[in-house]
C-alpha cells in the first residue's frame, strides 16, 4: 500500500479581533486544594484544640497531641474499587501521657484511624462505590444589619445579629422607645447597658463616653432612653440578670452567672468566630483586631463597635445588608465539611472516652497512650459522613463532564443549611453578586430550583470561602482607556467600589 499523500498546510487568516489569553483552567480544583488542606492543617489544628486532655479530677494524668503523618495506602484505586473496599490512608500521632504525680513520661505513635484518600480526580471511594462530595453554600458567621418599618409609628428600626461559626447568637434591637435590647440564643430581652455591665463597663458617664460621637440625635437619644429603664449598675447585679434571661426558673449564684458568660462569648471551646467571621467583623465595623486563633472570640471592642453602628443607622449612617448577597454567603468545600461535621465531632467523642478511662487507672499502675485511645469514635464518624451526609453523592458518570459537573455543584440544603421546605423566593432568586460565579442559568427544574447551581468555570474560591470572580484591569493611557491583560480577582466585598462590565464591550 503507497503512502498517503501530505496535505498542504493552510495558512488561517483571522478577521475578528484577538482574544485576550484567559485564566488557567483547573475544573477539580475547588476539591482537591481544600482536601489538601483538611490533612495537612485542619487535623493538626483539631488535635490541637482538645490537647492536652487531663482526667476529671485535673490532677493525675495529662495527654498531649503531637505531629501527626499518614502512612501509604495498601491499595490502589482501582484495587478497592474491584475489592469493594475503601481507597484510604492511615492516620497515626505522636501522643504524649504524662503522669502528674510520678513525673513519668511516656511518648508513641497512635493510630487514629482511617482517612479516605482523594483520588487524581477529585472522588473517593467507599466500599468500592466512587463518590463525590458536594459544596455547600452557607451563611457566613459575622455580623447582619437589617431594618423594619414599626407598624405603630411607621418609623424605620434596624436589628443586628451577631452570628458565629459555632457558639451563642447574640441579637441587638432598637425598639420604638428609643431603647437597645438584646437577645442571646433567642432567649428572653435585656438591655444592652446590662450586656456593657457584664464586660466591666460599669460607670454610667464611662457608657455615654463611648458612645458620644455616634448618638447625636437630640429627639433619640438611645444610649440615654437604655440608661434611663436599666435596673443594674454594677457587674455583679448584670451577670445575675443575664444569667436569669439565659437560664429562667434556675438559682442565680454569681460564680455560675460568670461562668455562662465567659462560655458564651469568650471561651474559645464554645465560642468560635473562625477566621471567617473575624474577618467579617474587622471589615463591617472597621475595627483592625488581628485575625488570629486567639482573637476568633469576642471582645469588648466587639460589642461596642457593633451597638455603635447600630445607633449609627439609626442615624442615617451605614450600610444595611442584602442577606442573599454573596459577600454574605461562603461556601464549605470536602475539608470543611467532613472537618465539621465528623472528624471533629469524632474527636470530642475520643475525648470523651479517653478522660473516663484516665479514671479509671490508678496513680501508681504504669500505662501506655495506646491503651487510652481507641479510634473507633472517629473511624464512625468519618464513615457516616460519606455514607449518609446529604452532601455526600454517589458520583454521576453519565459522561466524563458529567463527573466534573457533580464536584462543581453548590447546594444550600445539608447540615447547618436550609431545608426545601424552609427556602425563601430570595435564596432562590439570581442576585447581581453571582455574576462570574455562579451559573444564573444551571440549576434542577422542581423543588430544588435555586438551591441547587453550579459554579462558574472562572470562578475560585478564597481562603475564607467567598467566590472571586476574574476581571481584567482597565487604565487609562492617551489614547483613552485600554484593557490590560492583567487579571484581577474580585470577592463580591471587594468589587463593591468598582465599574463593572462585560469583557466583550468595546471600550
Amino acid at each position: 500500500m503507497g503512502e498517503l499523500p501530505k496535505m498542504a498546510k493552510s495558512n488561517r487568516l483571522y478577521w475578528g479581533s484577538q482574544g485576550l489569553p484567559l485564566p488557567k483552567l483547573n475544573l477539580t480544583q475547588v476539591q482537591k486544594e481544600s482536601y489538601d488542606e483538611f490533612l495537612q492543617q485542619d487535623i493538626a489544628k483539631y488535635l490541637q484544640e482538645i490537647s492536652p486532655i487531663e482526667d476529671f479530677a485535673g490532677k493525675t494524668w495529662e495527654l498531649s497531641f503531637g505531629e501527626h503523618y499518614f502512612e501509604e495506602p495498601k491499595l490502589t484505586p482501582s484495587e478497592a474499587m474491584l475489592k469493594g473496599m475503601t481507597y484510604d490512608i492511615p492516620l497515626r500521632v505522636r501522643v504524649t501521657l504524662v503522669n502528674k504525680i510520678t513525673s513519668e513520661e511516656t511518648t508513641q505513635d497512635v493510630f487514629l484511624g482511617d482517612i479516605p484518600k482523594m483520588t487524581d480526580r477529585g472522588t473517593f471511594i467507599i466500599s468500592g462505590i466512587e463518590r463525590a462530595v458536594v459544596n455547600q453554600l452557607v451563611r457566613a458567621p459575622g455580623i447582619f444589619y437589617f431594618g423594619s418599618v414599626e407598624s405603630t409609628t411607621g418609623r424605620l428600626l434596624h436589628t443586628g445579629e451577631l452570628r458565629p461559626m459555632r457558639g451563642s447568637w447574640l441579637e441587638m434591637t432598637v425598639n420604638k422607645n428609643d431603647t437597645l435590647t438584646g437577645k442571646i440564643d433567642r432567649h428572653r430581652k435585656f438591655y444592652l447597658t446590662t450586656l456593657l455591665r457584664a464586660m466591666g463597663i460599669e460607670d454610667e458617664e464611662e457608657i455615654k463616653a463611648l458612645f458620644k460621637d455616634v448618638d447625636t440625635d437630640k429627639d433619640h437619644q438611645y444610649i440615654f432612653a437604655t440608661l434611663a429603664k436599666d435596673p443594674n449598675h454594677t457587674k455583679e447585679e448584670a451577670l445575675l440578670d443575664l444569667y436569669d434571661k439565659i437560664r429562667p426558673g434556675e438559682p442565680a449564684v454569681l460564680e455560675n452567672a460568670k461562668a455562662l458568660f465567659f462560655q458564651s462569648f469568650f471561651d474559645p471551646r464554645r465560642y468560635d468566630l473562625d477566621k471567617v467571621g473575624r474577618y467579617k467583623l474587622n471589615k463591617k465595623l472597621g475595627l483592625d483586631i488581628e485575625n488570629k486563633s486567639e482573637n476568633q472570640v469576642l471582645s469588648k471592642k466587639d460589642i461596642v463597635a457593633a451597638i455603635k453602628y447600630l445607633i449609627g443607622l439609626q442615624n442615617g449612617v451605614g450600610q444595611v445588608d442584602d442577606i442573599d448577597h454573596l459577600s454574605n454567603r461562603r461556601v464549605r468545600r470536602v475539608g470543611e465539611l467532613l472537618g465539621t461535621t465528623a472528624f471533629r465531632i469524632g474527636l470530642l467523642r475520643l475525648e470523651r472516652s479517653i478522660k473516663e478511662k484516665m479514671s479509671l487507672v490508678k496513680p501508681e499502675e504504669s500505662i501506655a497512650p495506646v491503651q487510652l485511645i481507641n479510634a473507633r469514635p472517629i473511624i464512625a464518624t468519618i464513615s457516616e459522613f460519606f455514607r449518609r451526609n446529604r452532601l455526600s453523592t454517589i458520583l454521576d458518570q453519565t459522561n466524563p463532564l458529567s463527573e466534573i459537573d457533580n464536584l462543581r455543584r453548590l447546594s444550600v440544603m445539608g447540615t447547618g443549611g436550609v431545608t426545601r421546605e424552609r427556602a425563601s423566593f430570595s435564596m432562590r432568586d439570581i442576585n447581581a453578586s453571582q455574576y462570574g460565579r455562579i451559573c444564573p442559568v444551571r440549576s434542577p427544574e422542581g423543588p430544588n430550583i435555586g438551591l441547587v447551581t453550579y459554579l462558574s468555570l472562572y470562578t475560585r474560591i478564597n481562603e475564607y470561602g467567598f467566590l472571586e470572580s476574574p476581571y481584567r484591569k482597565v487604565v487609562a493611557d492617551k489614547k483613552g482607556m485600554k484593557v490590560t491583560e492583567d487579571v484581577v480577582y474580585l470577592s463580591p466585598d471587594d468589587e463593591q467600589g468598582y465599574y463593572l462590565t462585560h469583557a466583550g464591550v468595546n471600550i
